[in-house]
């Protein structure tokens, strides 16, 4: 009650500075000015506005309504955080907020946004929209919410750090001049990079500026002619790194340095996807042309070279013990009894990972879910929702690691007692079968994400049950967990190239019932002069939950050929009982 209190007096704050200034809707998405999924505690606006802690929002306050929208993901979580009596809740599935507004906006009326917060091609997209109601859009160059938000979480800034060439495989020279060529032959002097991925990929540079994602919170100005700028903070350490390529210097000095590159320099290339529209906006003031283009990194980075390649199978080699050791752990204390907890799982399971070498941090949050907590897609534990592991139930855990070679991501659905319902396997295996035959499903080069994506859902949908989200996202190398643009999934354009990491992540969730999700990692290879997959995760799928009655003889001979994979792969690194205990989960079927 107290909680919800303060929402409303936060609102109640927002709708006065609206009403001061005559405006009709302020609009808030989800991010901070980089675009970042994963963002700082100082960028969590929706949740110090509304309580809502999922990584996909997106707000609208006005004088008569608010409205919160999130994606399938989310739903179960949203409406259990967000205040109903405050905000109406809407899923982006059923009603995008441009749709809404498109329907609500009338002649006349001033609709604010932060030129921060929205890409250029966004803001443009908006704008065609709002102009075509005879309306107007109000940019706010400066973060409107946070004219209220006044007690913001202190953070410290944390060291950059260079990625070595062993892990990187390409040096930082070699990939600037990369960019070089592709710029000189596209005629482009001048490119302004303000994607984090893109230039903590193309300069080799890493930090843990922020949770979970090791990428360095900065812009570049990149000119094929000359030193480029590189605006970021703590960077002192790696000056005389980039000293013949690179001037380095304060995200504050982000506009001086832009109005001295006006006066020689008329025209700028950069990326309406990435680039916020306050960039566009302050560059066009100061007198710069600015033309579209697309950040080559965002393809580059994509296909992993030789040793990012065999990073990942390092690291999944060393995740997959981790992985195995926890399950052991687990089932061994399962049987004698002993109280365990969704979060005694997840520290469990951190500090088995924790001890591997090149251990750098977790990938995302882990989902620790048991049970009706388990239905919940992206779950996050906490003192006040957590469960005991009791016998007869299902656990979900879905997670992932950080490590100087690789990123890691796996989810595991295991039964925990000895008595799964006839339902549950039946949905598992379903969910199995759809992951095993995408896993070895060998396609041509023109096959698109979309066309991938049905085959995992094909026997959920033969009982007329799906999953509300992708089966796969792009993963980074040492990167974002969820590296875009490439995906499997409903609509998905994603042309596939050897090289490309991708994660096959079929599910079914029963609403406050259980939650069943395998997901494993995925490497494009050739295969029989087509594109086919590697599997990269290592760990064991549990048997009990599979109806053998369902498996076609070539299921079986896949499953075996994984299980037999993670046996060789795995078994040397284990004790002696762990070992007996991983010969039994994979024994053949």
């Amino acid at each position: 009650m107290k909680q919800s209190k303060s929402y409303k007096r936060k609102i109640k704050l927002l709708r006065q500075l609206l009403e001061k200034e005559s405006l009709d809707y302020y609009l808030i998405p989800r991010t901070d000015k980089f675009q970042n999924e994963f963002i700082s505690k100082k960028d969590e606006r929706i949740k110090w506005l509304t309580g809502f802690t999922g990584s996909f929002a997106f707000v609208i306050i006005s004088p008569r309504q608010n409205l919160i929208f999130t994606d399938g993901r989310y739903i179960d979580q949203i409406k259990k955080e967000v205040d109903q009596n405050l905000f109406k809740i809407f899923d982006v599935n059923n009603l995008e907020p441009i749709s809404w507004l498109k329907k609500k906006v009338k002649k006349n009326e001033k609709i604010l946004l932060d030129s921060w917060l929205f890409t250029c091609e966004k803001f443009n997209y908006l704008n065609k929209i709002i102009t075509k109601k005879k309306s107007k859009i109000v940019l706010s160059t400066n973060i409107f919410l946070d004219k209220i938000w006044k007690n913001k979480p202190n953070e410290s800034f944390k060291k950059i750090f260079l990625r070595e060439n062993k892990y990187s495989g390409i040096s930082y020279k070699n990939k600037i001049n990369k960019i070089k060529k592709i710029f000189e032959k596209k005629k482009i002097n001048n490119f302004f990079l303000s994607s984090p991925e893109s230039i903590s990929w193309l300069l080799n540079i890493r930090s843990n500026q922020i949770l979970y994602t090791p990428i360095v919170l900065s812009f570049l100005l990149f000119n094929t002619k000359k030193k480029g700028y590189l605006f970021t903070e703590n960077y002192k350490n790696i000056i005389k790194h980039f000293d013949s390529d690179l001037n380095i210097s304060k995200l504050s000095n982000l506009k001086k340095t832009l109005i001295d590159f006006s006066i020689f320099n008329k025209e700028i290339h950069l990326d309406p996807k990435q680039t916020p529209y306050f960039i566009e906006y302050f560059l066009k003031n100061i007198g710069i042309t600015v033309t579209y283009a697309e950040d080559p990194c965002t393809h580059l980075k994509l296909i992993k070279n030789k040793v990012e390649i065999k990073g990942f199978k390092n690291s999944h080699i060393r995740d997959g013990i981790s992985i195995c050791k926890f399950l052991f752990w687990l089932e061994g204390n399962v049987k004698k009894n002993k109280v365990i907890s969704e979060l005694i799982a997840s520290k469990k399971l951190f500090d088995f990972r924790k001890k591997n070498k090149l251990f750098r941090g977790l990938s995302f949050e882990t989902i620790s879910g048991y049970g009706a907590n388990s239905s919940i897609i992206h779950y996050r534990v906490t003192n006040q929702t957590n469960k005991i592991l009791k016998k007869n139930n299902l656990f979900l855990f879905d997670s992932g690691a950080q490590y100087l070679d690789g990123t890691t991501d796996i989810t595991r659905t295991i039964f925990i007692g000895d008595k799964p319902t006839k339902e549950q396997k039946d949905i598992f295996t379903r969910v199995l079968k759809g992951n095993l035959e995408l896993s070895n499903h060998l396609f041509n080069k023109n096959i698109l994400g979309k066309n991938l994506d049905t085959i995992a859902r094909y026997h959920l949908k033969k009982k007329k049950i799906d999953f509300p989200h992708g089966t796969g996202h792009g993963v980074g190398s040492y990167l974002s967990v969820h590296e875009g643009p490439i995906s499997i999934s409903k609509n998905s354009k994603t042309k596939f190239k050897t090289g490309m990491i991708l994660t096959n992540e079929p599910g079914y969730y029963k609403k406050n019932v259980y939650g069943i999700r395998i997901e494993n990692i995925l490497l494009v290879i050739k295969k029989k002069n087509l594109l086919g997959f590697d599997v990269l995760t290592l760990a064991p799928i549990d048997l009990k939950l599979i109806d053998f009655n369902l498996l076609s003889k070539e299921n079986k001979k896949l499953l075996n050929i994984y299980h037999d994979k993670v046996f060789n792969k795995i078994s040397n690194f284990l004790n002696k009982n762990e070992k007996i205990w991983l010969k039994e989960k994979t024994k053949p079927i």
